[in-house]
Parts: structure tokens; sequence; C-alpha cells
């Protein structure tokens, strides 16, 4: 049996991950299309409009999959800047004003919350495109004492898990939560689409495996953000089996159209 055979609405949910304008738009503060430019001499335009496509197909996707009632999920970057000594700051990958961001290692400030860190700017939030206007949006904010008691997964509710690293652990304190909940429903199949191949879709993916659940990563559905390093990275991803035979999840490559042909025949 392959992988899309055994994938049925009630043990799967999807994970979209930094679908954010931040990164997906060429105005974003951490823009692929404007990096790919400056780092690598590729076509601002070509690369913005490779994106733009991914975004669509991200779109449509989404929205086939809440009409056959998989659940869905976000895990979005969203920073804020505090310089106190010993408060969290932008993650692990502060840059402070007035320095040059050392793309080997840190990142300028991007995706940031808003002043009163209870939404995010218009870069931090999730791109239009990806959007299923009939669906319950929660934030989960990683700053919060507890989650919302109006977060539950099920399928018309949106969970929103905002991170402040590159990988939900320890990016959120309520990552467990969400997998030990994952379980009890037998949702053991992850859907798994977003950017970018190397960083944060690498993390997640690997921390996915390891918590023995099946990743199923929709190629034509994500994006690098050094183009040089997104086959190693899948090809890493592909190989990790750090536990042994059984005791690590599984980890496939397919395409949005044959996800969406495979969940067709439920007729939801």
């Amino acid at each position: 049996m392959s992988s899309l055979e055994s994938l049925l609405p009630e043990n799967c949910a999807t994970i979209a991950i930094d679908c954010l304008h931040t990164f997906m738009k060429a105005t974003g503060k951490l823009s692929i299309s404007d990096f790919q430019e400056k780092a690598h001499g590729k076509e601002l335009q070509t690369v913005q409009q490779e994106l733009d496509e991914a975004a669509a197909r991200i779109g449509v996707l989404r929205r086939a999959l809440y009409g056959e009632s998989v659940p869905q999920i976000q895990f979005q970057d969203a920073h804020v800047i505090e310089s106190i000594h010993g408060k969290r700051f932008h993650s692990m990958e502060i840059v402070r004003e007035g320095q040059e961001p050392n793309f080997t290692r840190t990142f300028p400030p991007h995706a940031l919350l808003d002043r009163n860190r209870r939404f995010g700017t218009d870069d931090q939030r999730a791109i239009d495109e990806i959007k299923i206007p009939e669906s319950h949006e929660v934030l989960i904010r990683w700053f919060d004492s507890s989650m919302p008691s109006q977060a539950v997964l099920e399928p018309k509710t949106e969970l929103l898990f905002l991170k402040d690293d590159f990988c939900m652990s320890p990016g959120s304190p309520f990552v467990d939560k969400l997998f030990w909940e994952l379980r009890r429903q037998g949702r053991f199949n992850l859907i798994l689409f977003g950017v970018c191949d190397e960083i944060c879709n690498l993390r997640n993916v690997l921390l996915m495996l390891a918590s023995v659940f099946n990743v199923v990563y929709v190629k034509d559905c994500t994006y690098p953000l050094d183009p040089n390093k997104r086959e190693p990275a899948i090809q890493y991803m592909e190989q990790f089996n750090p536990l042994g035979q059984g005791l690590t999840g599984h980890f496939s490559v397919t395409t949005s159209h044959a996800i969406i042909e495979h969940f067709g025949k439920f007729g939801g």
C-alpha cells in the first residue's frame, strides 16, 4: 500500500510552515526572492513568480483538505524585539539595530508581532493566497501562560501556533500538547508544506519524525531560501532514521495534485 493510499481524513492533519508575507513576498523583511537575487544572482521576478505559484497551490490544497474535514494547523514565526537582559528577544536570530545580518548564522528582524505582542504586523501575517475564509482561526502564542480554551484540534478550527525559533521545539511551549492530541485522535499522518525547505521545514520535519509521526512532504508547495540546499535538505529528511526501523516516522514526498486527487475519492 502506498503512503497516499493509507491517508484518510480521520488520520491526517495538515501543517503549513511560515507561509508569511515576510518570506513569500518581494516586499517582506526577509523576502526569499530578494535574498536569492542578492545572494545568488537569481532574477527576482522569476523567483517571485515561482513563489506565487507555490502559494496558489498551497491555497488550493488547504481549501480542498478543509473541505474533506482534515484539520488545518499553521506554524508561524512571530518575534518580538526586547533588548533588556534576561528577556526573550527576537528568538536567537536577533540582529541589533544598525548591524548588518550575517545570513550564515543570524537574520534581520522579521515576522514581528505588534507593540502589544498580541497580533502580527502585516509582515508577520500569512499570505492571502492560503486563507480559508470559513475556518475559525485561533492564535496560540509562545509567550502566553496557557493555551486558549478554544484551541481545539477539529476540522473547522484552524490552529495558528506562533513560534520564536526555527523549530516548534523549543519555539513554543505548547507543541507537546498538540502532539499528544494528534496521537489521541490517531492523526499520525501530517501533510506538510511551506517555507523554507532547508531551515524551518527541515527542523520541524525532523521533530515530527522523531516523535513518530509520518510526514507527507508536498514538494510543489515548498520553497528553499538557498536553491542549492533544497535537494540536500529533502534527501536528509528522507534518510533520517536515528531510532531504527519502526521507531521513527515515515517520510514521503508527493505533489498537491496527487493529494487532492486522492482525497477527492472521499467526497467530503
